[in-house]
């Protein structure tokens, strides 16, 4: 005997599948294109695009590696230091150069200024920095003046943000503290 044969078989015919996979792709394509038109004029009012400006991170990062490498360089500090400012001799096969680390807070930038040459902007939209000076031991001084054969050690630490304030787009704020650097070429005594 053989099975009675039904007329009315459950599924759907292919027909129906081509047309709601097709319904589907349209619909998650224009969910993805509003999601990166969207993701894209969001980075714009921010100013943080790729394009216009390097990430804050990474101006830091850049920042701590070129000062890391000038102080581990440096055989002393000419001038009068601040919490502001301070210039590292560095040797030469020629003798000594100095380079100039000066933070502006009008301008909220950080420059590095090499002897005879033009200052380069290294780290912008700052709110607050400030440099440390230390003696042998790792003990911080508060003035500087009397004490500058003293100065083994040096440390910096800043604050920035991105953003305008006028339409509302500041970013987190990025804080940096560098680790108490030595001056490695200094000689132990005067």
């Amino acid at each position: 005997m053989k099975a009675p044969v039904s007329r009315f078989r459950a599924g759907f015919t292919l027909v129906e599948l081509l047309i709601g996979l097709s319904l589907s792709v349209m619909i998650m394509g224009a969910l993805l294109s509003s999601y990166v038109f969207l993701a894209r004029s969001f980075t714009r009012t921010l100013g943080v695009s790729s394009a216009n400006q390097p990430a804050m991170e990474t101006q830091g990062r850049q920042t701590l590696a070129l000062f890391a490498q000038d102080v581990a360089m440096a055989i002393g500090i000419s001038g009068t230091p601040s919490a502001s400012s301070v210039t590292l001799r560095l040797p030469t096969a020629a003798g000594t150069t100095t380079v100039t680390y000066s933070y502006n807070s009008t301008t909220q930038t950080l420059t590095r200024t090499p002897q005879g040459g033009a200052a380069d902007i290294i780290h912008i939209n700052l709110l607050d920095f400030s440099f440390t000076y230390y003696d042998s031991y790792g003990r911080p001084y508060t003035t500087f003046v009397n004490y500058l054969s003293g100065i083994d050690q040096l440390s910096m630490a800043f604050s920035a943000q991105a953003g305008s304030v006028a339409n509302g787009t500041r970013t987190q704020v990025y804080r940096v503290a560098s680790p108490k650097l030595i001056m490695r070429n200094k000689p132990w005594l005067p």
